[in-house]
């Protein structure tokens, strides 16, 4: 099992095995959720850059690529792919589907791709055009390409965010993805983010409902994953069984984001905190070891947004970085 394979053990030391680098800021879509959080800047890194910096990590074991839209950038993905793939590092492309094409898709998987993550949060083209702001004919697009990634050896996975707009629709879509020929669905659950303003999510009896509901709905050859649930999923009586998981939340912990102005994040999403900057001193190797104030001050709360969110007294633990 490759895809969230970091997840699935819980983080219990801490040293850089995820990077997510976000490759450009700029993007093609305008949703209300991405533009609420989404530094959109004009920074962008390429690969001449990022792949210096990933040969002076020698425990890194999956590599994010991520934007805004990646595929603005589709030539340095490939490039960064290529190396990652020679390596035996696990790559991932983050990407809204839209700016592929059969050429550029196997071009991807030549160059030794791992995974394809695409957003998936309405099942008729007009909901899809209402919520991103772009031509209903690009949901067509956005779903032949999709079909087209699960006809090659690249994983395809489907995300949906469960949030207040499509939380009562959540076995309608997963029904779409599965008749698109992918077996792997991810639900992300939204969360506040005080940063940006965004609080669109699902309340809890409503979180609750779809996700029972949707486990209990869950074709069989499928799997679901559940992400930013793992702390609250034994008092709101999920259960992993067979085919359905709930992610260890690595962000962090064993996962940093890097931005394309060299700004190194906890978490661009839920914790946006500026720990660093590669261009200022600050190195990704050892960073674990000489380890920023804000990031010690992280870890030693562990602060988690989603749990906050519905159980405001929530515990944290702690834990020990590698020597």
């Amino acid at each position: 099992m490759k895809y969230k394979s970091l997840e699935l053990e819980k983080p219990i030391v801490y040293q850089l095995e995820g990077l997510e680098i976000g490759v450009t800021s700029s993007c093609n879509f305008r949703c209300d959720y991405c533009c609420a959080y989404q530094r959109n800047d004009g920074n962008s890194i390429d690969a001449k850059k990022i792949i210096p910096l990933l040969e002076q990590l020698p425990s890194l074991k999956r590599v994010r690529l991520s934007g805004g839209e990646v595929t603005l950038k589709y030539e340095d993905c490939v490039e960064v792919v290529s190396y990652c793939a020679a390596r035996g590092i696990q790559t991932q492309l983050n990407s809204n589907g839209s700016l592929l094409n059969e050429e550029r898709i196997w071009r991807l998987a030549a160059a030794g791709l791992t995974t394809i993550h695409i957003s998936f949060n309405f099942t008729t083209a007009e909901s899809f055009s209402q919520y991103y702001h772009i031509h209903p004919s690009i949901y067509h697009k956005i779903r032949d390409n999709i079909a087209m990634f699960v006809s090659t050896q690249v994983d395809t996975v489907l995300e949906t965010l469960l949030f207040s707009e499509n939380e009562h629709h959540m076995k309608e879509i997963h029904d779409h993805v599965y008749e698109m020929g992918v077996l792997t669905h991810e639900i992300q659950n939204s969360i506040i983010m005080n940063h940006s303003g965004w609080k669109a999510i699902a309340a809890r009896d409503a979180l609750k409902q779809a996700v029972n509901e949707l486990i209990a709905h869950k074709k069989e050859d499928m799997t679901l994953y559940f992400t930013c649930m793992d702390r609250f999923m034994t008092e709101l009586g999920f259960k992993e069984q067979p085919g359905v998981y709930f992610p260890h939340c690595i962000e962090g912990k064993k996962q940093l984001h890097l931005h394309g102005n060299g700004d190194i994040l906890i978490s661009e999403l839920c914790h946006p905190v500026i720990i660093g900057n590669i261009y200022k001193g600050t190195s990704l190797r050892d960073i674990y070891t000489d380890m920023p104030a804000a990031l010690k001050d992280f870890l030693d709360r562990e602060p988690c947004p989603a749990r906050e969110a519905l159980f405001p007294s929530g515990s944290h633990s702690n834990k020990t970085a590698i020597p």
